[in-house]
């Protein structure tokens, strides 16, 4: 049988605490962000027009690469995004992660058309050595509309996760042209692994982290493995290369990264109630 049991966080006083506090949580300050790619931010990229030619990973460690013509076209909660027509992506170069296999990642994303079940928000990738021996992963679409699944590389002994295997589809879809907050977590220190939407467990985390993921992968945000490309839009995104609270299970950055994005964002209505940063911003 699986094993299997439900990310949560303890609303402690301390934590409670913290969401009052007179600094407001940020990635710049709290955490070690390992890429961090803002739409909002408009010192970081460049523009003709309104696409978008060069772009600067603001955690300084990544190259960014543009394909086609992206561009800053559409706006939320009156801030710029970055809009992909099916045709455009951005991808990094390989970037170190942590050898632990501890990873997290979370970003502010809307999908407009898929054309394939392999469609993704974003894909992680190591382009060298054999196939046999990659553990990298998608966030992608699945069976029918976006259903929603996290793919993940890796054959036989090499799996990252045995119970689940190549793919873990989510308990529920995300509707076309509606924006969410949805990360993944990578806890090879709690062995744990799950994927969140808007706050909630987009499937019952997984306590079976086998293969540690690589420590070199491109990033490739609107595009997946396969190198096809998704019709969407992408406010703010960033990765982590720890794990996201304080060890264990524990998720308090995670929480904190939420509700930083859906304050920022205007995305406070879609975190349950039970969110501990449902009404006021870390």
């Amino acid at each position: 049988m699986p094993l299997i049991s439900t990310v949560t966080g303890s609303f402690t006083a301390g934590r409670r605490a913290n969401a009052f506090s007179s600094a407001p949580w940020a990635p710049a300050s709290d955490i070690t962000t390992a890429i961090w790619l803002d739409a909002s931010d408009t010192g970081s990229y460049t523009l003709s027009g309104s696409n978008v030619t060069a772009l600067t990973d603001k955690a300084g460690n990544a190259t960014v690469s543009i394909t086609g013509t992206p561009n800053t076209g559409n706006t939320l909660d009156s801030k710029n995004v970055f809009t992909f027509s099916g045709s455009e992506d951005f991808t990094t170069d390989e970037v170190a992660q942590a050898s632990s296999g501890n990873h997290w990642a979370i970003g502010v994303m809307q999908w407009n058309t898929r054309n394939d079940s392999q469609d993704s928000f974003w894909s992680t990738e190591n382009n060298s050595g054999s196939i046999l021996n990659k553990r990298d992963y998608a966030i992608s679409a699945g069976a029918s509309n976006f259903d929603g699944e996290l793919d993940l590389d890796g054959l036989a002994s090499g799996r990252i996760s045995t119970t689940i295997g190549n793919l873990q589809e989510f308990d529920s879809g995300i509707a076309q042209n509606t924006w969410v907050i949805i990360g993944a977590i990578f806890n090879k220190t709690g062995n744990q692994i799950a994927v969140r939407v808007d706050g909630d467990n987009a499937f019952t985390p997984v306590n079976d982290y086998d293969n540690s993921l690589d420590t070199n992968m491109d990033l490739r945000i609107m595009r997946n493995r396969s190198n096809e490309r998704m019709s969407g839009r992408m406010a703010e995104f960033f990765t982590v290369a720890d794990v996201p609270g304080t060890g264990g299970t524990d998720i308090t950055d995670f929480e904190k990264a939420e509700g930083y994005l859906a304050h920022k964002w205007g995305l406070t209505s879609s975190l349950p109630v039970s969110h501990p940063y449902k009404s006021v911003a870390p």
